[in-house]
This record gives structure tokens, sequence and C-alpha cells, in this order.
């Protein structure tokens, strides 16, 4: 196709399929830009910059590659922005977005910057060097404290003759000893101090005794202080004149804080503009890194999400420009992952950190987000039933949310009142159960006494849990078209069957329900059968030649996997036996904090203060890590790869 200059018509290539509804991962579509080699920067900087798209090599994309070449390029600006950025952080500004970049070299904006930290860290160094002398006065001041009762010229000491004095310090057992034989010791120690442990003074020595008498002291364990040659005057003198010479030397440092300070500010424009500037071209050469082109045209190949993709299309197909532009549904890229763009509510959200830690949802699997944080807030209220302290925890991690936006914050507030709800049903404050009862005129539960209960209920709980995420694996499966693990698969139809068929198994035994027999021996046995079979009828249902494996050593490892599949599905539901054993530990801890502080008293609140303070933090993070131990390992591997990879924006580079 030929494109005249003159008209500049568009070509807009648009696929569409139908695609299967994706909890909570934004919808993408695979965009391919392209136009004339010499339009490029223009087209980046028309459609490209600033947009939320993610950039893919456009080498290892396009099939047709033997004309095409990647472009030369150096991004030097990713570091000049992180500079500049490093700066305006220590003047304690934020990027003003608004400043409009000005042109200028890599050498300018850089020598600009250079200029400004040389500046700042020359005035760093007098500081510092300035700080030190202050350090080594306040030393000497700190030992001068402890001579001020000799009102003698210390230049007159240090110019002795024959006679060598020396200041410092001796512990009250050795200044005993010392006493005692002084008389028999040619030596005099004049006493200036004293504190809780040692005695401080001089002692002096002719020069004839000075290595006997050294030997002697250092023997009690005098340890000598030093007092520089230079001093001149009484040690009161002295140190008012180390005073005088800290305030000064701190003015200077001040002087120095202000200059910095002031450059900063007077600077703070400038490095806006640089910032901006570098931030686009680096993004302009993030672009230029993954596009490739031939002679004639450039291709630049990502994702967007469906609306931005919808609206960069209307704009270029409105604009009149000649370039191409091309959109298609995920499924049409082959060999590429399209990256995952969580969206979840403000309730929600804040989970995705725990989820991420586990790795992304792959794009089109189910974001086990909301599952995670609906379990996990039910969960963490189970186990932290307790009105007063939930709150504490709410307060504290909303407080934080807010202020510092940590996600963490968020997790702890909801969680926190998750357990005020089952505080109230446990009718526990603080560890009182009385008082929640007789406000709200409620029968509690109370797990201590009702501790069977608890544990047959959270069991419950844990086999709702694991046939819902055998459930979701069974929809996970579907999207990918992996029949085979969504029948056969011990997470799949199998496992669900046979999961439920011993659960009923177990419960006709119980109750006496009279379900015959052999309708559950049929049942786990078909379902184990096809759990063992798993991969050969995988095969066997996707078409494949040679289903059946002929090695031996296939049917004897498969014997032992599909021995601890069976033993996971007991032991992963005894695991939730954890959610009801901690509501009735957290009982018995607060317990035990209700008898230390027994007799009441400022001793006894102390003591229910100080319990709570630690049943909330120790037992808070145990529990914490004990929920989400759950949702890994009991939940996640069920129906969870977390092998997605992220989204990331270009206006984020």
């Amino acid at each position: 196709m030929c494109l005249s200059a003159h008209d500049k018509p568009v070509l807009i290539l648009v696929g569409r399929k139908d695609m299967i509804f994706k909890m909570s991962i934004t919808k993408m579509r695979a965009v391919t830009i392209s136009g004339q080699i010499s339009e490029f920067d223009s087209v980046v900087e028309k459609y490209i910059y600033g947009r939320d798209i993610h950039l893919e090599k456009a080498m290892s994309v396009l099939s047709n590659r033997k004309n095409l070449h990647n472009f030369e390029d150096t991004n030097e600006y990713d570091a000049l922005a992180k500079n500049a950025l490093s700066i305006l952080k220590l003047a304690n500004c934020s990027v003003n977005p608004l400043i409009a970049p000005e042109t200028a070299t890599v050498e300018q904006m850089k020598n600009y910057l250079d200029n400004i930290n040389a500046q700042i860290e020359n005035e760093k160094l007098q500081s510092d060097n300035l700080e030190k002398l202050i350090k080594t006065n306040d030393l000497a001041i700190a030992n001068l404290d402890l001579m001020l009762s000799a009102d003698v010229d210390l230049a007159k000491l240090i110019n002795f003759e024959f006679i060598k004095f020396q200041f410092g310090h001796i512990p009250k057992t050795g200044y005993k000893t010392l006493i005692t034989y002084l008389d028999n010791l040619e030596v005099i120690f004049v006493k200036t101090a004293e504190d809780l442990t040692d005695i401080w003074g001089f002692y002096f020595v002719p020069l004839s005794k000075e290595k006997k008498i050294d030997e002697v002291l250092n023997s009690l364990y005098f340890e000598a202080v030093n007092i520089p040659e230079t001093y001149e005057g009484t040690p009161r003198e002295i140190q008012q004149r180390l005073l005088a010479e800290n305030e000064r030397l701190q003015q200077e440092i001040d002087e120095l804080s202000d200059k910095t300070s002031q450059l900063l500010v007077d600077s703070v424009d400038e490095i806006c503009r640089i910032y901006n500037l570098a931030k686009k071209r680096h993004q302009f050469s993030e672009v230029r890194r993954n596009a490739v082109h031939s002679d004639v045209f450039f291709y630049i190949v990502g994702w967007m999400d469906e609306k931005n993709a919808e609206k960069l299309e209307k704009e270029i197909a409105d604009s009149g420009d000649i370039v191409m532009f091309y959109s298609g549904e995920p499924s049409d890229i082959k060999d590429l992952q399209p990256p995952t763009k969580l969206k979840n509510n403000p309730v929600f959200k804040p989970f995705e950190m725990f989820v991420k830690m586990y790795g992304l949802p792959s794009y089109g699997e189910i974001d086990p987000t909301p599952i995670l944080a609906i379990t996990y807030i039910l969960f963490f209220g189970i186990m932290f039933g307790d009105v007063g302290q939930a709150a504490v925890l709410s307060i504290a991690g909303f407080i934080l949310y807010r202020i510092k936006k940590w996600d963490l914050g968020g997790i702890v507030g909801m969680v926190g009142l998750s357990g005020i709800i089952f505080g109230v049903v446990y009718g526990s404050f603080f560890g009182n159960e009385e008082i929640i009862p007789k406000l709200l005129h409620t029968n509690p539960v109370h797990p201590m006494e009702q501790a069977i209960t608890m544990l047959i209920a959270t069991i419950a709980i844990g086999a709702i849990i694991i046939i819902f995420g055998m459930l979701l694996s069974v929809v996970n499966a579907l999207k990918r078209g992996d029949k085979g693990e969504m029948i056969f698969g011990h997470n799949g139809i199998a496992g669900i069957v046979f999961y439920i068929s011993m659960i009923i198994f177990a419960l006709n035994m119980i109750f006496g329900w009279g379900i015959p027999g052999a309708v559950f021996t049929v049942l786990i046995i078909a379902s184990v059968l096809m759990m063992y079979m798993c991969e050969p009828l995988s095969n066997l249902i996707a078409g494949k030649k040679n289903w059946l494996p002929k090695q031996g050593m296939f049917y004897v490892e498969n014997l032992f996997e599909i021995f601890e599949v069976v033993l996971s599905f007991f032991t992963n539901t005894l695991s939730f036996l954890r959610i009801g054993a901690f509501s009735i530990v957290h009982v018995g801890m607060m317990m035990v904090v209700a008898v230390l502080a027994k007799g009441g008293g400022v001793g006894g609140v102390a003591v229910m203060i100080i319990g709570n303070i630690i049943v909330m933090a120790l037992e808070g993070l145990i529990v914490g890590i004990q929920v989400l131990r759950l949702e890994y390992y009991e939940m996640f591997s069920r129906y969870f790869t977390g092998r997605g990879k992220e989204f990331v924006s270009l206006r984020d580079k």
C-alpha cells in the first residue's frame, strides 16, 4: 500500500473477539503502531509519550524480521532523572510536572546537576569537619568538668621540668588501696571529682620515679585522660573558651546549611525542568529501545487496556496523520504472554500486596485478590476476636494507611474491623467477657467453653474453602483450554468428586443417613483412578497417539503421587483447625493476663495494659502469618499459579 503525502490517509486495523470474563483483571488489547521512520519522534510525542502502555520488544513479536533492525540508542536520561529527583528530595520538594522542560543537551543537564551536587558535597564536607571539631571540644569540656575544682593554670603544670603529672580516674576500690599505701609512695594524688564508681584527679610524681608509679597506678586500674599541651589557663577558663568556640563553629554550620538551602530553593525550578526533560527523553529512549524499523517504516508493539486502546484508535483516526494502528485480542498474539493489570476496589486493593508476594495471576486467570481479602478478613477475625484489641489494631492500621499509604496498614485496618465484629460475637473487650454481653444484652459464644464446636466449625469452613478452591481451579483450567486437568486433575472434577464423596461418606457413618456404601465405593475408586491416570487420559481426550505410557516407572511414581494427593486432602482440611485453635488460645492468653492482674490497684492496671499490648503484638503477628499460610498453602496451591507478568506502564518508567 502506497501512502500519499498529500491526502495523508490513516489505516486502522482492528480485530475483536468476545473474551471470557476476568475477575478483577483489566481487559488488554495488543496494539501495534507504525509509520514512516522520519516521523518516529513526532508520532512518539503525539501518541505514545505519557500513555498508559506496556511496551514489548517488537523484534520478538513481528514475524517477518529479515528486513527489520533495532534502533541505535544509548539511554543516558534515566540516570539524569534519578540525579535530579535525589536533589529535589534533598530540598524536600516534589516534582512539579507543570514546569515545561526546555531544550538542553545531555552534557548541559549533567553539568548543571554536577555543579549543584559539588556545591552541596563541599558544604557538607565543611559541615562534617566542623561537627568533628565540636564533638572533640564536647569531649574536652566533659573532661574539664571533672577538674573544675583545681584552680590552677594547666600550662604551668605542663611546663614542669622535674615532675610529671597525669589526670584521670581510678575505681573507688583502687583509690582506697592507693590511699593506704600513699605514704610509702613518692606520689601526690589530688582528688577533683567523683561519681558512683570512680574518683577523678591529678597525680604528681618525680620524673625519676615515673615508671614505677605508673605501673602501680595501672595495677589499680587508673585510666589516664590526655590533656593537650596547647591548654592555657585554669580548667574553667579553658572550658569557657571551648564553649565559645563551639558556638562559633555551630554558627558556621548553620550558615553553610542556610547557604545549601538557598542554593536548592534557587535551583528547584531548573531542576524540575531538567527532571521533566530527562524523564521525557528517557521514555522516548524506552520506546526506541523496544521498537524496530525497516528502511522506510518503524513498528512499536505493546499492550493497552481496552478503554485507552479505543481512545488512541479514535485519536489517530481523527488526526489525518500517516499512522497505521492495529488493535487485537491477546489470543491473536502467539507466543507472547499478555501483562496483568489488577483492578480491585479500595477495600480489596491493599491485599494485592499479598497476592504479588506469591506471584501475579496470568492474564485470563482468576484474580485471587477478592477471594484472599474476604477469607483473610474472615479468618483473622475468628482467630483474633476482641472488640478492644481489634479496635486498637484497626485505628492504628488505618492511620498508617492514610498517612504513609502502606498497604499493610490498610490490611491491618480491615482485619481489625473483622476482629471487632467477632469480638462482639465472643463478648470480649480487652479480655473482659462481661462488659459486652451486659451492654448489648447478648449471649456470646465462648471459644474456651465451646472448644469442640469451634474446632468442628472451622473444619467445616476449611472443607467449603477447599471445594471452592477446586471449583476455581476447574474454571481456570477451562479458561486455559486444559480439559484434561479440568476433568482428571486432583484439583479438577475428579478431585471434587473424591473429596465430597469422602466427606459425605464420613457424615453418613456418623449420622447414619442410610446411603448405601457401594455408592461411595464406586465414586471414590473411580475418582482416584482418574486422578492416577490424569496425564494419559488428558493425552487421550487431546487426540494424541500412544497416549498410554509403556514405562513401568510411570505407574510406580504415580502410585506414590496419588497417595500423597489423597493424604493432602486430609492434611489440608485439618490445617483449618488452627483457626479455631487460635481463637481458643487468644482467650487462654487473656485469662493468664487476668490472673496476673488479679488484686487490682495500680499494679493490676499496669499488668492489664502491658498484657494487652503483648497479646496484641505477639498474637496479632502470629495470627497474621498463620492466616497467610492458609491462603498460600491450602488455597492458592489449588487454583492459583502466580505466573503472570506485571503491566509496566511507559509513563511510570
